[in-house]
């Protein structure tokens, strides 16, 4: 098949960024005549056998950006006769529009629902209502699901997919569900291994303690706080933060809830890997998260998950299993007892190989697979 790709941007750097990149790469190695149509491409992720086209755009700090991109790829795509044309959303058109970031005005209103300060909660709400970005954002999205400007969605949770049809009256059968492939080989339970005690030791913690970790860059979205005042009600329990975030903040209010020596600010990490190994429980009580990559990867690890329902990736938890999920983000009464119940080493064990037994099912390669089965599907239609 001669198959179109477009985003803004072709490289590693953002979850949708390196989905485009492995997608790809799969569907080239798969024979298939792959055009990428993006503004800019790392030269170090390209593959040789995937033909770029430039799409002039700019206006960052006008907020027009997505404006300018968009007209200017739909002008140059439908130059070309393509069997598939597969957008990454927010663009307005496409044979498969794949959504990986859910309902833009469900991302708002439970971020400033979030916020405690009301003052802070006015301001941002301000921003978000006379932001021309925030606009364009809004416009192309209702532009994408016109039934006119797609053939099918590709949702990356059955939350996104539920958004969709309840905000814009999708028809159900439009919408596929393909949940975030996760690498199996490098997200391993064969690593605790060859890196449990190397990073353990590194910040002071012994192979006995019960250690949780959180993982995730945007400490705020990701509702770190709500396990900050978790762990002040938890005994014989330390935390991991692994990420990019505003760390003074959270280390102060760490400070004031007493428990500042049993969390360990890391910063960001170049080999999560590592300290998914490292830890017995992951827990990311998101505020809202389409399909958090990190979820997936913990669970391959062998970590047993504490998520929240706005989290897309509950969505692959069996409560009590593998994992449980909360009620939202903000329950912390229902985070501790979880907690406190995967203190049980033995049940821990057992969650943990269950998790890696489910994300058997999640791989790159079976997203791949699925994505290319949607592709012909539409094609010989």
């Amino acid at each position: 098949m001669k198959i179109a790709l477009v985003h803004k941007k072709y490289t590693t750097h953002g979850g949708t960024e390196r989905y485009m990149v492995g997608l790809s790469h799969f569907l080239a190695k798969e024979g298939h005549e792959v055009h990428v149509f993006t503004g800019f491409w790392d030269e170090k992720v390209v593959h040789e056998d995937i033909k770029f086209h430039k799409v002039s755009f700019w206006g960052k700090h006008l907020g027009v950006s997505k404006y300018i991109f968009a007209k200017n790829a739909y002008k140059k795509v439908y130059k070309y006769d393509f069997d598939i044309v597969q957008t990454f959303s927010r663009v307005g058109f496409g044979d498969i529009i794949r959504i990986g970031g859910g309902c833009h005005e469900n991302y708002v209103k439970k971020l400033l629902a979030s916020i405690d300060n009301p003052l802070y909660r006015l301001k941002k709400k301000l921003q978000y209502q006379i932001s021309i970005d925030d606009y364009l954002t809004r416009y192309y999205e209702v532009k994408d699901f016109k039934a006119e400007n797609y053939k099918k969605i590709v949702a990356v949770s059955q939350m996104v997919k539920d958004e969709i049809i309840n905000r814009y009256q999708v028809p159900p059968e439009d919408i596929f569900v393909n949940h975030n492939g996760v690498d199996i080989e490098k997200f391993h339970l064969r690593n605790r291994e060859k890196y449990r005690k190397i990073i353990r030791s590194k910040h002071g913690l012994n192979e006995n303690e019960f250690v949780l970790l959180f993982l995730g860059t945007g400490f705020q979205r990701k509702g770190l706080r709500y396990i900050l005042k978790a762990m002040a009600q938890i005994d014989n329990a330390k935390l991991l933060v692994v990420g990019k975030g505003k760390i003074d903040r959270f280390k102060k209010l760490a400070k004031n809830l007493g428990i500042l020596s049993r969390v360990i600010f890391v910063g960001p990490s170049s080999e999560v890997e590592a300290y998914y190994a490292a830890g017995d429980v992951f827990v990311l009580p998101s505020i809202y998260d389409p399909c958090a990559n990190v979820s997936l990867e913990a669970m391959a690890s062998g970590l047993p998950l504490i998520t929240s329902k706005s989290n897309g990736a509950s969505g692959i938890i069996d409560h009590g299993k593998n994992g449980f999920v909360l009620n939202s983000a903000d329950n912390v009464e229902q985070m501790i007892e979880y907690i406190n119940v995967l203190k049980d080493s033995s049940l821990c064990v057992q969650m943990s190989k269950v998790a890696r037994e489910k994300m058997l099912n999640y791989t790159k390669k079976n997203n791949h697979d699925k994505m290319l089965s949607i592709y012909y599907k539409i094609a010989n239609r």
